[in-house]
């Protein structure tokens, strides 16, 4: 059993909280990451956490279970009626606003307290950078998922549907020691390859046809995420010959500059988008070089662009080019990559 440290990370973000103020989290994944709590189902209110510079209070549901941290007060109350309890009056709340609903937030305005937006960014600066416990899982993610994958690859026979290779595939993710899917399988034939986010049908797989399966384990709340794209046939189409191998060499032009100094998420969206473009494909590379991943499927830093976040040891990314040529094929190539 994995043993995270929540006493520090804890610590880490009481230093970024102003004296007489506190910040009201709502976020299922921003509670999990700094109390271990999980939320079991994410479209209803099971916890709110409210940290001030030397207390922080957990208000989850009391039919969930909860660990006991020496720096956290429990409390088995989940309400806004409740949060309003346990805040000092008057102070000023920063909110995470992304997280409540309106009706949360025009109850907290009935309040005496002062209401402001609260700013994710340090604690994302501190979630980007992972510790020695989060990289073990996230390992033993990537090699669950590696593992499944190339597997399922190789058992595809004419006639499976994109749904009958999503449930296998899926199935055999829990077998192999994952927790849950950290994200709903894509799996795309034929042209269906061509829509990055394509979510799996009653489409049969017939020989000469690409296969695009992107897919990831969870592993104690921690995800991995990987991409691959074959021919499934003797006879591939030239034009796919030819994307998959300039996708292989923006990949590698992306993972090359991850040994540069000084490196930012836009350095490496560039490397790999140049390498697309120069081939002649840069209009059909339509998404970003890739993104974080921890907790959460999709972390800062983003890489596109427009991202000025210095990558840096400790980060976790999956670097993702692809060119989709629509009505056709699409190729992408994806790994999880541990800076």
């Amino acid at each position: 059993m994995i043993s995270f440290a929540f006493e520090k990370r804890i610590v880490a973000f009481q230093g970024t909280v102003p004296a007489d103020s506190a910040v009201l989290l709502a976020d299922p994944q921003h509670i999990r990451y700094l109390t271990g709590f999980e939320s079991l189902a994410p479209g209803e209110r099971e916890a709110f956490l409210v940290v001030t510079s030397s207390t922080a209070t957990l208000l989850y549901a009391s039919f969930s279970p909860v660990s006991k941290i020496s720096s956290i007060t429990s409390v088995p109350k989940c309400s806004i009626a409740a949060v309003l309890e346990q805040l000092p009056t008057p102070s000023t709340v920063a909110v995470d606003m992304s997280a409540l609903t309106a009706q949360e937030y025009q109850v907290l305005q009935t309040s005496a307290h002062t209401l402001s937006k609260w700013d994710s960014s340090k604690l994302w600066q501190q979630r980007m950078r992972k510790d020695a416990q989060e990289l073990e899982v996230i390992a033993q993610a990537v090699a669950i998922t590696q593992k499944v994958l190339e597997e399922s690859l190789a058992k595809l026979q004419p006639g499976m549907t994109e749904l009958t290779v999503r449930r296998q595939l899926e199935a055999n993710l829990l077998l192999a020691g994952a927790d849950a899917m950290a994200f709903p399988t894509i799996v795309a034939f034929g042209e269906h390859s061509a829509l990055p986010h394509h979510q799996p049908t009653e489409k049969k797989l017939e020989k000469e046809m690409a296969v695009l399966i992107d897919c990831g384990a969870k592993v104690a709340g921690y995800c991995a995420d990987m991409t691959r794209t074959i021919w499934f046939g003797d006879a591939p189409d030239p034009e796919f010959v030819k994307i998959t191998e300039i996708v292989q060499q923006a990949f590698a032009a992306a993972q090359a500059v991850l040994k540069m100094e000084n490196l930012t998420a836009k350095d490496v969206d560039a490397a790999a988008r140049k390498v697309i473009t120069d081939a002649g494909y840069g209009e059909k590379f339509i998404h970003t070089t890739g993104h974080g991943l921890g907790l959460s499927i999709h972390e800062p830093p983003s890489l596109s662009g427009r991202t000025e976040q210095a990558i840096e040891p400790g980060m976790v990314i999956t670097i993702e080019p692809g060119i989709y040529l629509v009505g056709r094929f699409g190729v992408r190539y994806e790994e999880t990559v541990e800076l």
